[in-house]
Formats: C-alpha cells, structure tokens, sequence
C-alpha cells in the first residue's frame, strides 16, 4: 500500500489506480465477494442529523450490532430543510462504529455551482467533520439533493458519493462518485415488505442496498421512517445473518475496493502451517477494512488456528461442496496471516467465545510520517481510551475515549506538529493496560 497521502492529488491518484486493480489470488484461496461469504450488503444512511436518529436509530443498531452511516451538513447558518449537526452525538456515535460523513456544508445543490464554490463544499465539509469527529477519515459524501457535483472535483475529496437513482448496485458499482441508494419513509419504501422486496433483489445478483433516511417517527425530518418499521427491517437482517452483511455505506465502499485490489499468496507451507500474505496497492489509512478469505484444509488437518501479524484472529471452520474449509478476514498490508494445524474441531481461534482481554495491534506504518493506523479490539467490559503519549510520559493526543461496543476498531492518528521521536500508545479498558511503541520519523 501507498503511504498516506493527505493532499488533494494523493487521493485521485487513489481513486484512478483503485479502479484499474484487479484481484491476484492463488488458488486455492477465495476472497469474499462480501463480509463473511454473504451474499449481498446492505447499508443504512441517514441525512440531515434530525433528533430520533441519535435518540432512537443508534441505540437499536448498537442493539444489534450494525453499523450506520450520518451523512451530516456541517454548517451552521439558516436551515430551512436540514438540521444543524448534532456534534457530541456525532462523536459519540463515531466511536461506537457509525460513520459520519459529508453532506456539504450547506446542503445546497452542487447543480450548475461553480467550481471554486464545490472545492469549498467538498473540501471545507470534509475537513470540519474530521476536526469535529475524532477516529477515521471522512471519505464519502451524499450529494444534497441527489444531484451529483463535477465527478472529478469530488473524486479528489472522497472515494464514494451516493446519489439517490433508486436501484440495487451491483457487486461492484461501475462508478463509485455515483452510487444508487433507495428512499425510505413516506415518499419511497415505507414496508417491510417493500424492503423485503429490495434485498431479495440484492441477493439474486449479489448486490449492494443502499437505504436513505431522513426523519425517524415525529422528528420533522422529510419523508419519516416509523421506527417500528426500521426495527422490524432490522430483525428481518438479523435472523437471515448469513445471507446479508450489514455494514456502513464507507466500510461496504472499502471493501469492495480491498476485495477487487487483494493480492493473496501462500509464500510457504509444511505439515503443520501456512504462511500468507494479504496485500494491495491502496492506501491503508482509508482502506482499513479487513476482507473475508478461506481456503480447504490441507489433507489431514481436522481443524485450524490464525493469526496475523502474531496476533490470534477469529477462523471459522465449515463445509463447502463437502470439503471442509478455514474461512477468517484478514487486513490487506496487515503482516504475515500464519495458518496453524490444530486438533480441535468447529470453531477455530477466538469463534464462539467472549472475547476476554482487549487486544492493542502494531499500528502500521511504523516507523510513520505524519499518520498511522492504529487499530485495536474490546471486550465492551467499560469504558475505553486510546492514548498516545511522548517518551517522556506527556500526552500529546487521545484518539478515544467513552464506551465502545465490543468487537474490532481502528482510528488514524496523526502526528502533525510533533517532532520525530518514540510515542508510546497504550489502551486502557477495564482492568486492561495495553501498550505499543510507535516511531515517528520526518
């Protein structure tokens, strides 16, 4: 992978190469075409900021445990048709997993606006939610009004731009600044058997639903949602688990960019393991989304264990065609993923069980100038920091901190405006103190 480019010109050059990489994986490996071997995702995006997404909408989809994605208009002059951004409940629900992205910055229509007015939205919009919302870059814009601005003005900003033609998208959207999403509430799908209908749709080509939301019940957002409505489609995803990968509208764009560039290898192989690498060419501070992979079990093997970059991974072990397979995700640039022998049987590493201690990886790049991906796993035993410090102990930035629900999180750190030096990361939760020595080199 590239290293981090921050500027305008790193993230087209992002966005041209990306489209043009195509998948080298040798056999007998697979790559997922969606999280988990699913048959097809769905992503649930809500605009405008109106109350009962962050009152009713985040605490369902915590309960379930899905993401969802703000696509937030950050300014904060008159607002006829949006709602100013909630900016505390935007950072907390930013560290519970769900994506804040952008709107604009005043939710005007980008429909003959000149150029220099759209860098100002793009860019202006972008860089206020990243100051605003501690974690991951913001990468992906909806555009307001469905009306999509000059494509190569805003591929220079985002590497996603949703619009609102109402379709499915297919496994891979042929243009990725102009990605179909499906109005819901009272002026679209307002069932859920309208909604039924859309995945079932989804999962016959194995494709990607993108939901628009706006109000939630009563909160005077455009075309309302009831909530027992939401609820319900979430139930729906949630018994039909394995046909359906539920994510946010960044993670699912991510991901289809890692699965297309994935580069998978067996660089070595004896009796008792195998060693992998999982690489692309992308750049790792916004493509941090680990891909699905599996592979059979070699001959004799009733069950195995992963890692990655030394670190335990969960694998599942399960019949494909009758032939048993290793199936776990792995980061693409993540280290070395060692596939190990191991007598047991079913479930292999950390399936099926709590997770019992938080894990703090090896951000990466390290050494690193001037960001790194820190990414990191916890129990949800109770609150959670992220801190980094200098080598003499002073804090310099804390990239986390409240409740997080347990599972896999990763943030980008930023070292502007320090000196080179040794920065000591350390993750606290519960009982748990976790450190990690990272180098920063100008």
């Amino acid at each position: 992978m590239k290293t981090a480019i921050k500027p305008t010109a790193g993230i087209v050059f992002l966005i041209c190469a990306s489209s043009a990489l195509a998948q080298t994986v040798a056999p007998p490996y697979e790559v997922a075409t969606w999280n988990g071997f699913r048959t097809a995702a769905v992503s649930y995006t809500f605009d405008d900021n109106t109350s009962n997404q962050f009152a009713l909408a985040v605490p369902m989809f915590n309960e379930f445990g899905y993401h969802m994605t703000f696509f937030t208009v950050t300014g904060s002059g008159p607002a006829p048709d949006w709602f100013h951004a909630d900016w505390a409940g935007l950072a907390a629900a930013a560290a519970q997993g769900h994506e804040v992205a952008s709107h604009g910055v005043t939710h005007t229509s980008f429909s003959g606006m000149k150029d220099s007015l759209q860098i100002e939205e793009l860019r202006n919009s972008r860089d206020t939610i990243e100051a605003r919302v501690p974690g991951r870059r913001c990468v992906t814009i909806a555009y307001p009004y469905c009306t999509i601005g000059r494509k190569s003005l805003v591929q220079q900003y985002y590497i996603a731009g949703r619009n609102c033609s109402g379709t499915v998208e297919s496994r891979t959207p042929p243009d990725f600044m102009s990605i179909s999403s499906i109005i819901c509430g009272s002026q679209g799908l307002r069932t859920t058997k309208d909604f039924k209908s859309r995945t079932a749709a989804a999962v016959k080509s194995k494709g990607w639903v993108i939901l628009l939301i706006h109000g939630v019940d009563n909160d005077g957002g455009w075309s309302p949602l009831p909530s027992d409505t939401l609820r319900k489609t979430l139930e729906y995803l949630k018994a039909n688990d394995g046909q359906f990968w539920v994510a946010s509208f960044g993670d699912a764009a991510r991901y289809i960019r890692e699965r297309n560039a994935a580069s998978v290898v067996e660089s070595s192989a004896d009796a008792e393991r195998l060693i992998v690498q999982v690489t692309d060419t992308l750049d790792n501070t916004v493509f941090d989304v680990p891909v699905t992979l599996r592979r059979p079990l070699p001959e004799g093997w009733l069950s195995a264990a992963v890692s990655q970059n030394g670190i335990p991974i969960e694998a599942k072990i399960t019949e494909v065609d009758s032939v048993k397979v290793v199936q776990f995700d792995a980061l693409p640039d993540g280290g070395d993923v060692v596939i190990a022998r191991s007598e047991g049987t079913g479930i292999a590493g950390r399936a099926g069980r709590a997770i019992r201690s938080p894990v703090l990886w090896q951000n990466y790049p390290n050494p690193f100038n001037p960001e790194t991906v820190i990414r990191f796993e916890t129990t949800g035993a109770g609150p959670v920091a992220l801190r980094i410090c200098d080598a003499l102990g002073r804090e310099v930035a804390v990239p986390v901190r409240g409740n997080l629900q347990p599972g896999l999180h990763s943030v980008v750190f930023s070292a502007a405006g320090l000196e080179s030096g040794v920065y000591i990361c350390t993750l606290r939760e519960g009982g748990f103190v976790l450190h990690r020595k990272m180098l920063l080199l100008r």
